[in-house]
């Protein structure tokens, strides 16, 4: 099968050869997600104790595993997500340096019992990903140093090391077309076989 590359035309194959798909968009898939992450994004003249950035996110995340995704699962649709556990282990303990335990404990709460079959790692160094994003657009957490953004990336490589049977690592220095194309190839192996 091949087909050109863009997210959105992956969902459309997923569709066109019967799958049932839920795009779930992490802490912004819900209206109560969307004010959390407003509260934590936001407001860059106050500081936010990592902790209380931990409850925020994975009080909006677990409203999104609420409203969207348990409920696309329980009605067997594919759902496709953007960010989940992995993130917050690499945001909350890699970069924030949250205790594991805590960090655990939250994302396991969080989850309900969803256990993820596939991981795209898109994996990029910090600095090039950061110029990628318009300065006058960046919201607190991007605005971050360039060597919190660097120990966010070693958790997610960390995690990559771990799962290597999940989280599929791929080069986001390539022309967008060859990611795409790997990134199908990984997603076809989980849904199609």
């Amino acid at each position: 099968m091949s087909i050109h590359p863009t997210p959105e035309v992956g969902l459309a194959q997923l569709v066109k050869d019967g799958f049932e798909v839920v795009h779930s968009i992490d802490q912004q898939g819900t209206i109560v997600g969307r004010e959390l992450r407003k509260i934590n994004l936001e407001h860059e003249d106050v500081q936010i104790a990592p902790l209380t950035e931990a409850l925020i996110i994975a009080a909006a995340r677990h409203q999104n595993v609420f409203e969207v995704i348990k409920p696309g699962l329980n009605r067997g649709q594919v759902v496709i997500g953007e960010r989940f556990n992995d993130a917050f282990f690499a945001f909350q303990y890699s970069g924030r340096g949250l205790p594991i335990k805590i960090v655990e404990d939250l994302s396991e709460m969080v989850a309900d019992g969803i256990e993820v079959k596939l991981t795209i790692l898109l994996d990029v160094d910090p600095g090039i990903a950061l110029e990628r994003i318009n300065l006058s657009s960046r919201h607190r957490i991007e605005k971050e140093s360039l060597e919190f953004h660097r120990k966010v990336r070693e958790g997610y490589l960390t995690l990559a090391e771990k799962y290597p049977e999940r989280i599929k690592i791929m080069d986001a220095n390539k022309p967008i077309e060859e990611v795409f194309t790997e990134v199908w190839e990984e997603v076809k192996k989980v849904i199609y076989e």
